[in-house]
């Protein structure tokens, strides 16, 4: 009996004894060494109604990386494509040429050709926004070419600074996978997602590759309508945009030379109005600009000065936000602001009735464009060229 552990003891012990079976903590651990990392993907249209998917992967050193090479170097990222019906299809067929497991916690990018955008979006798209693997946060771009080709170059980019940047950039424009998600559930469907390419810098030595946004891609009930650039596509900044810090230059009335100031800060409302069956909006733009030059004769140390390039710093940025609502409300007629939305909050019964019909009332909207700018930064020096 001395060696028996009495039945009181035993009722303390195994609690923890059995605790122990769930404290091995490793038991579904995943090494790094086994995983194939999705960092970017582009989706084409290709013959017979199929998508091509290119994945570009981050294989990781199975040597555990003690070389000392850099995540993001060529070396170990490849880029590889699959075809299917849909994108589950292609990601099938990737898993069979990749004898790692995929993983896609550190996708940032999905760039989306323009001849499958043009097709529609939403049906490539929900395995993306279904699944919980891939980060909301990671970019969407259009690209005006095919996207394997693009995908193809970023091997040759440094990938890793690129991917953490991207995001923190200030004059990029950027869309992100949850933003497009509630871009293809909205009313219209509609929405504005950025254009990007690959832009050729020569150096003193070489030449290299830079990743570049241009243009606008104008989507509407889930397909792409028209790609916008140049001075077609500057107001998108001001209310599509708002994040995103802005250049704006101008030629003062009276003066030679030019002003050249950028946003630091901006914001907009939209202000739904129905009276006697007559729908307006008027969209309120506010911006703080710092002066960057001034290459006039004009004191910008003078209020008076002060006040009058305010006004026409507004006049300026007003015309550029019309030049865009010209495409986007009156040629294509794409609610890419999310009026329905507006008009709804305010007025739920007359925007309901309206709704099978929406098409046709937003273009009949009649809309508005007040700015109101700050010049609160003019530089830390007055000079100025007095005589021209």
């Amino acid at each position: 009996m001395e060696h028996l552990i009495s039945t009181s003891k035993l009722k303390v012990l195994f609690p923890v004894i059995f605790s122990v079976i769930f404290l091995a903590g490793c038991w579904d651990v995943k090494e790094v060494n086994d995983l194939a990392i999705v960092i970017a993907t582009g989706i084409d249209q290709i013959e017979d109604n199929q998508i091509e998917v290119t994945f570009l992967l981050y294989v990781p050193n199975p040597s555990g990386g003690s070389s000392g090479e850099q995540t993001g170097s060529s070396q170990n990222t490849y880029a590889i494509s699959t075809t299917g019906d849909t994108f589950s299809d292609a990601i099938t067929e990737l898993e069979t040429k990749v004898p790692r497991r995929i993983f896609w916690g550190h996708s940032n990018m999905f760039v989306f050709s323009s001849e499958l955008a043009k097709n529609g979006l939403v049906e490539q798209t929900d395995f993306i926004v279904r699944t919980v693997e891939p980060r909301g946060q990671a970019q969407i771009y259009i690209s005006e070419d095919q996207a394997k080709p693009l995908l193809e170059k970023f091997i040759k980019l440094n990938i890793a600074e690129l991917f953490s940047k991207l995001p923190k950039d200030k004059y990029l424009k950027s869309v992100t996978l949850k933003e497009l998600a509630g871009m293809l559930v909205n009313h219209s469907q509609a929405g504005v997602i950025p254009v990007s390419y690959t832009n050729e810098i020569n150096t003193a030595t070489e030449k290299i590759e830079a990743f570049a946004v241009n243009g606008s891609a104008i989507i509407h009930h889930g397909k792409l309508v028209k790609i916008l650039t140049g001075d077609m596509d500057v107001g998108s900044h001001w209310i599509v945009f708002p994040k995103t810090d802005v250049p704006i230059s101008l030629s003062p009335e009276g003066t030679k030379g030019k002003m050249s100031a950028v946003s630091i800060r901006k914001s907009y409302k939209y202000l739904p109005k129905i009276k006697d069956g007559n729908w307006t909006m008027e969209i309120k733009v506010k911006a703080d600009l710092e002066i960057l030059q001034n290459t006039t004769n004009l004191d910008i140390f003078k209020q008076p000065v002060i006040d009058r390039l305010e006004k026409e710093f507004n006049e300026k940025i007003k015309a550029d936000i019309n030049v865009f609502l010209d495409q986007v409300h009156t040629n294509l007629n794409a609610d890419v602001f999310q009026f329905y939305e507006a008009f709804h909050r305010k007025y739920p019964e007359e925007s309901t009735k309206e709704k099978q019909n929406w098409d046709q009332q937003f273009k009949n909207i009649q809309v508005t464009v007040k700015v109101d700018t700050n010049i609160n930064n003019t530089g830390v020096t007055n000079l100025h060229i007095d005589k021209r």
